[in-house]
């Protein structure tokens, strides 16, 4: 009976001490699985965290392309690629607006997990503020670009009106050079005839009364039946005629009279100058 009963509490003791073992194990198991799922939660976190600092860098080196091509633009730069600026700092300012999201929502499940890390904290932290700091340049460069694109509008009204001033200045400069060429060509300008002196009369040039003297040029006289020259490279008049007399009043001493081998009569002068003097026509008798 003692027997029995000796065994009878044995095997209670073994049975109590099962049911512990099993309770402990199942607490243990469910341990390492919630320390799991927290390590791979974490990992996760971090690999997050890793990436988007990985693109944030890559944001500033963006930022630093764009800053580059803006400050070696020069003011002849088309719109276009202005433009093209404008839409890269737009695009670039857009994904930092959200990793800026992403890293709010990963700092408030960081405080919703109860799990301080202060590692993690000071990371995301830096990582706003580097955000931040991204964005002030891209401010920046945008400005920079407005006061670019002012400052060449304002560049290019002035050279369009320094071009018409030039324009405005030529052309008040050819008009006063063709004026001034007009004056001294007229002044310049001469006139010869030449004809027997039945054709001299016909046309008016000469003029003779009954017993009068010859009178040259004093009435209406037939302008078309002289020729129009350049006394400044007028300097030789042939006549083709044997007998030349010449009827207006020129200064002696500023013309010869000389003859060819055919024996036909040129007229060379001398000094225009003097020649041309006390009339700008000439009327020459050939016979």
């Amino acid at each position: 009976m003692k027997k029995s009963l000796i065994l009878f509490g044995v095997g209670v003791s073994l049975l109590v001490s099962c049911s512990g073992n099993t309770k402990k194990l199942e607490e243990d198991s469910a341990r390492i699985a919630e320390l799991t799922a927290e390590y791979a939660e974490a990992n996760s976190f971090n690999d997050s965290l890793m990436l988007l600092m990985g693109d944030i860098y890559t944001g500033l080196d963006s930022i630093n392309m764009q800053e580059g091509l803006l400050y070696s633009m020069g003011s002849g730069e088309n719109v276009n690629r202005r433009a093209e600026i404008r839409q890269n700092l737009a695009n670039i300012k857009a994904r930092l607006a959200s990793n800026k999201a992403l890293l709010d929502k990963m700092e408030a499940q960081l405080k919703a997990s109860g799990n301080e890390n202060s590692v993690l904290s000071k990371t995301i932290a830096q990582l706003k503020g580097r955000i931040a700091k991204q964005d002030e340049k891209i401010a920046q460069l945008e400005s920079d670009l407005t006061a670019a694109r002012v400052q060449i509008d304002t560049l290019n009204s002035q050279v369009a009106r320094s071009q018409e001033q030039v324009q405005v200045e030529t052309k008040a400069k050819e008009e006063a050079e063709a004026a001034t060429v007009a004056v001294e060509n007229a002044a310049n300008t001469v006139y010869y005839a030449i004809g027997t002196n039945k054709e001299l009369k016909k046309n008016g040039l000469l003029e003779k009364k009954f017993l009068g003297q010859t009178k040259v040029l004093k009435g209406d006289f037939n302008e078309s039946y002289f020729t129009k020259a350049d006394k400044r490279s007028l300097s030789v008049i042939p006549t083709g005629s044997k007998k030349v007399k010449v009827w207006t009043n020129m200064p002696s001493d500023s013309y010869t009279i000389e003859e060819n081998a055919d024996k036909t009569k040129t007229i060379k002068i001398t000094n225009p100058q003097t020649f041309w003097s006390l009339s700008p026509y000439l009327v020459i008798q050939v016979d």
